[in-house]
């Protein structure tokens, strides 16, 4: 008995004309499907646009604008307006996020988050996110060393990215505890009066050593980073494009934003941003006298070292994403609340690029323009949040 295998090649010398023509069109059907799919994928790599998310808000009232067309919108790239190929409102089908928020106490931040009643206001926000939604927990502080005075800057990932609501919450409550018991030993920074008096009690004993013939030249209170900290900022971009490639990578930071850091890093950190579309968005405390000084001082320092000064504030700019100053408990969860929606409320622009502007990988300056009218015919006065630039090879 001839099996089914021994069977074939014999039916193909019976009929070998005919198993010679069913082959050849085969072979010509496979070219041409390869064809077409060739054809296919240099259409789809040909055809690249450029897409931006907005945020338009009421400059009076704060609300999200939502009832906007794709007439009321003008994009610049490069100071050349562009012609919206794609335009949608995100609405509810936004991606999910990714949200990591990122509490400072080692910042005046720490005045607010030891309250327990500030942490409730937090995760009755948090609450409102979308199943879907995922929320890590990650805190910094200063850690007081055993010499006087002594403090290194420490951080640490409470609790990874969850869905589980209760990890989450578990995570900022056990937050709070810790600056209330942290509060106590850091309160020199935050504190024009602690302050003063712990650098006068140093001071008393700088100069009892001095008389004993040893001249100290160290400043009063000590600082170091640890080697182990982990600035969120810098590792967004990663998260974003290996880790969460399908969420909407958000960092919320919780700070005073008295950071400094040098012009150069922080151009070369907002373009990585950018490049990952990760939002940076901050909630900044309302400052006191203490943070005033600390305010004029920055200002007319940051820039004689070549600094940036409240760098929250301009990765927020840079990449579209909004900052809130808080003063008072009830305050943070209407300031992540807002944060959350505008998220929610933002349309998708798009453009295409011509044959020339394509892999060039550098990024290319943009600005969108939004003019709209009221029922009465007024120009409605309208703030727009949007990414500052794009990058074609990371965009593709």
């Amino acid at each position: 008995m001839l099996t089914r295998n021994k069977l074939f090649p014999l039916i193909c010398l019976l009929a070998l004309p005919g198993c010679v023509t069913l082959a050849q069109e085969r072979m010509v059907m496979l070219s041409r499907a390869m064809s077409a799919q060739k054809s296919e994928e240099i259409v789809r790599v040909n055809t690249h646009v450029v897409f931006i998310d907005t945020l338009v808000r009421d400059q009076k009232t704060g609300a999200p604008v939502r009832d906007l067309s794709s007439e009321n919108f003008q994009v610049l790239a490069d100071g050349r307006p562009r012609t919206l190929s794609y335009f949608s409102r995100e609405g509810l089908s936004r991606r999910p996020l990714a949200l990591v928020l990122v509490l400072d106490l080692y910042t005046s931040g720490i005045l607010f988050l030891e309250k327990p009643e500030v942490m409730e206001h937090i995760i009755s926000a948090l609450a409102k996110l979308q199943p879907e939604d995922e929320v890590a927990v990650m805190q910094t502080w200063y850690e007081p060393e055993a010499t006087p005075l002594s403090f290194q800057v420490k951080s640490r990932m409470v609790e990874g990215l969850t869905r589980d609501r209760a990890k989450t919450f578990a995570a900022l409550r056990s937050v709070q505890q810790f600056a209330k018991q942290n509060l106590p030993q850091v309160k020199i920074f935050f504190s024009l009066k602690d302050a003063i008096k712990a650098t006068w009690k140093d001071e008393i004993l700088v100069g009892m050593k001095g008389a004993a013939g040893s001249m100290p030249t160290d400043p009063p209170v000590k600082t170091t980073v640890a080697p182990d900290f982990e600035y969120m900022i810098d590792q967004a971009p990663l998260l974003a494009t290996r880790e969460r490639p399908d969420s909407q990578v958000v960092i919320v930071e919780v700070t005073d934003d008295f950071g400094a850091e040098r012009l150069g890093k922080t151009a070369e950190t907002a373009r990585k941003l950018i490049a990952s579309n990760v939002t940076v968005s901050g909630l900044v405390m309302e400052k006191d006298l203490m943070g005033k000084a600390v305010e004029v001082i920055g200002h007319l320092t940051t820039p004689l070292f070549g600094q940036r000064f409240h760098t929250i504030s301009y990765y927020g700019k840079q990449t579209g994403g909004e900052v809130a100053t808080v003063g008072r408990p009830e305050e943070f969860a209407a300031a992540i609340d807002s944060i959350i929606d505008g998220l929610a409320a933002r349309y998708s622009l798009g453009f295409t690029l011509g044959e020339g502007e394509r892999n060039d990988n550098r990024m290319h300056k943009l600005e969108v323009k939004v003019k709209a009218r009221d029922v009465h015919g007024r120009e409605r006065k309208l703030a727009v949040s949007a990414r500052r630039g794009y990058f074609t090879k990371a965009d593709q």
